[in-house]
């Protein structure tokens, strides 16, 4: 006899839950695009040209002045291994994960409970994120081609995103 199996079978420990199915049937689509049981997207911004560098650069300065907000300590920021920017927040709810690629800005946001206080502060960080990119993409004095983020036409990315959020 298989002890390990009848455990197994016994407790339902391992990859089986309560009805049988493996836990791989409920990882949802953004976990299993970026990797992480938890993980999900919060937005995405097609653009049309991205200077990556220079926009993570931008938004990391901007990101270190509000780790502080809405009081000491709330934010933690880092680079993550992709070249985009990871924040984490103090009660460790939820973290929030920046990726930047040549065609798409990417938001997810990590931890599958975040609370009440995470969701407040995350909505005070993208808005403000928002609010930098909005300047950076139609800044009349740079020419469109030196600019570090243009978007597609219309040219309403950021608001469409603005409108998704909650506590906008």
């Amino acid at each position: 006899m298989d002890f390990g199996k009848f455990i197994n079978d016994a407790f339902n420990f391992g990859d089986n839950n309560s009805t049988g199915m493996l836990q791989q049937d409920y990882i949802t689509d953004d976990e299993e695009e970026y990797g992480y049981i938890g993980c999900s997207n919060i937005f995405k911004i097609k653009v049309k040209s991205l200077k990556v560098g220079g926009c993570r650069l931008y938004l990391s300065l901007f990101l270190v002045g509000e780790t502080n907000n809405p009081e000491k300590g709330t934010w933690r920021m880092d680079q993550n291994g992709d070249g985009g920017i990871d924040l984490y927040h103090k009660d460790t709810t939820g973290a929030m994960m920046i990726l930047f690629e040549e065609d798409q800005i990417i938001v997810n946001r990590m931890g599958s409970a975040p609370s009440m206080a995470y969701l407040m502060s995350e909505s005070t960080i993208l808005n403000g994120m928002l609010d930098q990119l909005d300047e950076i993409a139609f800044d009349t004095s740079i020419e469109e081609k030196h600019r570090l983020i243009c978007l597609h036409e219309p040219g309403d990315a950021i608001d469409v995103v603005r409108g998704s959020l909650s506590f906008n």
